[in-house]
């Protein structure tokens, strides 16, 4: 019997989660006026192969829930909200599967 792969929406949300909490989490870490901002490019070096697919969405999910913010579209930067769901996500617990 032959059964095609056919994904699960659990896991692409789930994965999808995951991304957004690293772009946040990423995005973090450059809280200094001077140099607040994370390329593009920066981002797409430090994220796992894996979960390369999912970043252009997972930064217009977060662009669109006002988490992220970037005047150019190349350039970005986490807003004050951003910074409170990334503690949020940091307390809640998902399992990693």
């Amino acid at each position: 019997m032959i059964m095609d792969k056919m994904s699960n929406p659990n896991d692409e949300t789930d994965a999808l989660h995951n991304v957004e909490g690293f772009v946040l989490e990423k995005l973090s870490t450059k809280l200094d006026p001077e140099n607040a901002s994370t390329s593009i490019g920066e981002l797409m070096d430090s994220i796992d192969d894996t979960m390369f697919p999912l970043l252009d969405q997972a930064i217009e999910d977060l662009i669109a829930q006002s988490f992220v913010h970037s005047e150019d579209g190349e350039n970005y930067l986490i807003t004050p909200d951003g910074i409170n769901e990334l503690e949020f996500r940091k307390k809640e617990a998902i399992p990693l599967s």
